[in-house]
């Protein structure tokens, strides 16, 4: 802060007994000094004053100086702190976005699944029915030309090997539009065979006594249509597709 300038100052005017001029005495008068007279002095008090030359005319920083240095430091303080307190909070709604995000990626994976087996299967079904519609115009090509070409029909060994995997549910279908166009209690016209697969009695009670018992003496046409494919899955396993001579070409 600057200091009160002091324009003038009192003399302060001590005596001393020993110096000439006194009070006590005259200088030049007839009468001769005396030793022991006071003697005046005079004292001077100089007070120091600030320096005007100076650009800010103080001899300290500036008060409106540091009240700019602590509002800065308040304020980069405050900011800081928010800056701080918003990257917390930041920091949990991205958390929470991550959570919510992983959730919804989930459920569309899900959804997506879902639909791409809904799909497949659609598919495999139009497949399937597109195999069955080309096997059935095949037999029914066939017995076109069988009923169109006089002759021996082309028959299959009847020692052929079974498929491994066995026929598809589809290669029966047509293996039994074939033989009863798939009537499970159909009877050809000489009664000799019998069933939605044309067993004959002799091969019908064979195949029974090997795997099902029960069934033997049962009239092929008066089984149930679950027995009678048990009956010629058993038969196929046993000598493949060779036991029906013309419609086991829809038999691998």
């Amino acid at each position: 802060m600057a200091l009160a300038t002091i324009a003038a100052l009192p003399l302060f005017v001590l005596e001393n007994p020993s110096s000439p001029g006194a009070l006590t005495g005259t200088a030049g008068a007839a009468t001769p000094p005396v030793i022991d007279a006071p003697r005046v002095e005079t004292i001077e008090l100089v007070v120091a004053t600030p320096d005007r030359s100076s650009p800010t005319g103080q001899t300290g920083p500036a008060v409106a100086d540091l009240s700019s240095r602590a509002r800065d430091w308040h304020l980069a303080r405050s900011s800081r702190e928010v800056q701080d307190q918003m990257a917390v909070v930041a920091h949990e709604h991205e958390a929470d976005a991550l959570a919510a995000a992983r959730l919804v990626a989930a459920d569309e994976f899900a959804e997506r699944a879902e639909l791409d087996a809904l799909l497949a299967a659609r598919q495999l079904e139009a497949d399937r029915q597109a195999e069955r519609a080309r096997l059935r115009a095949e037999e029914l090509n066939r017995r076109e030309e069988a009923m169109a070409t006089p002759g021996p029909t082309t028959t299959i060994p009847w020692d052929t090997e079974p498929h491994p995997h066995g026929p598809s549910d589809i290669q029966w279908e047509a293996l039994r539009f074939c033989e009863a166009t798939g009537n499970y209690t159909a009877v050809n016209p000489t009664g000799k065979y019998r069933g939605a697969y044309q067993f004959s009695r002799q091969t019908w009670d064979w195949i029974a006594g090997l795997y099902f018992e029960r069934l033997v003496g049962v009239d092929p046409a008066a089984a149930t249509p679950v027995d009678q494919d048990r009956m010629a899955q058993a038969l196929y396993d046993l000598r493949g597709r060779g036991q029906w001579p013309v419609c086991g070409r829809y038999l691998p």
